[in-house]
């Protein structure tokens, strides 16, 4: 039930991508930037989609003062009012065609999450100690964004800085809502492999891909059964599947030989369709003695 659900939201979250970026994309929201309201919007279809409670909003009134029944982001900031999600600026406004920070998108993904009790880890400010930026989070979202960091739920496309006050962007909205229920998304660095080790991309589609190791280095090339599957966000790599502590060696690819992989993503733990995006396929092992990483990026359009 979870897999049809998760592949039915990837439909309906592109729709709504579509809609409301055409009406975001004017005011004080630039054209890549997520607007406030729009947030609000994808965060209720996420909720309702995964079993969440419709809101009954006909005769409610206006939860911000900006925000009336004419407004195509109405119901969604009626609930997320109502649930405490939405808290607004002083003098009651909610400013829904402004751009939303990554730190006002934390703020209400935490509300969320405390709300309906999913089971995600509390953070703490050991989370936050290698990015260099930490000291510009405020107050008012530190909490909220230890939580996302410690989560993977959060998407800068740096492994240095939080960037915290940048607008989000509507590929990294896509994520946060797919992923949300999923149990985030963990930051990840791929590191370039050696002379003579390749792979190279036969065939992908939605839910797998073919590729093929060469090894043209002078030494044997061992392998386990595992690999890596990444989305790049914001130019940045997180991690799809399951991060191995160690390698389990189950091959080996001596020199001069190349061997055929298929691979399934629907054997991953969230079994799941790869919605559009750029991804990476990355097979760790040992050559000779040195721990390497051989990667291939490819794109589903």
């Amino acid at each position: 039930m979870r897999r049809r659900i998760w592949r039915g939201w990837i439909l309906c979250l592109c729709a709504c991508l579509l809609l409301c970026g055409a009406a975001s994309g004017t005011g004080s929201t630039p054209p890549d930037a997520v607007s406030r309201g729009a947030f609000a919007d994808a965060l209720y279809d996420a909720h309702v989609a995964h079993g969440g409670a419709p809101v009954v909003s006909e005769g409610s009134s206006a939860p911000f003062r900006d925000v009336g029944s004419w407004s195509p982001y109405f119901e969604a900031l009626c609930w997320a009012k109502a649930s405490g999600i939405a808290g607004g600026y002083a003098g009651g406004a909610f400013r829904p065609a402004a751009p939303v920070t990554r730190q006002q998108a934390t703020v209400m993904l935490y509300r969320y999450a405390k709300t309906t009790d999913l089971p995600l880890e509390k953070g703490s400010d050991r989370d936050l100690a290698g990015y260099r930026d930490v000291d510009t989070i405020p107050t008012w979202s530190r909490e909220a964004v230890q939580w996302a960091v410690r989560n993977g739920l959060w998407f800068s496309g740096s492994a240095t800085e939080l960037q915290a006050a940048e607008n989000v962007s509507w590929e990294e909205l896509a994520v946060l809502t797919q992923r949300l229920f999923l149990g985030g998304m963990p930051a990840a660095a791929l590191s370039a492999a050696p002379e003579g080790l390749t792979m190279e991309l036969q065939q992908c589609t939605t839910t797998g891909a073919v590729v093929v190791l060469q090894n043209a280095a002078e030494e044997t090339f061992s392998y386990g059964a595992d690999y890596g599957l990444y989305r790049q966000v914001n130019g940045g790599w997180y991690q799809m599947n399951k991060e191995m502590d160690t390698i389990a060696i189950a091959y080996e690819l001596a020199p001069g030989e190349s061997r055929k992989l298929t691979l399934s993503w629907g054997e991953l733990d969230w079994g799941g369709v790869l919605p559009a995006g750029t991804y990476c396929v990355a097979q760790g092992g040992l050559l000779g003695e040195q721990q390497v990483t051989v990667s291939v990026t490819f794109a589903i359009k």
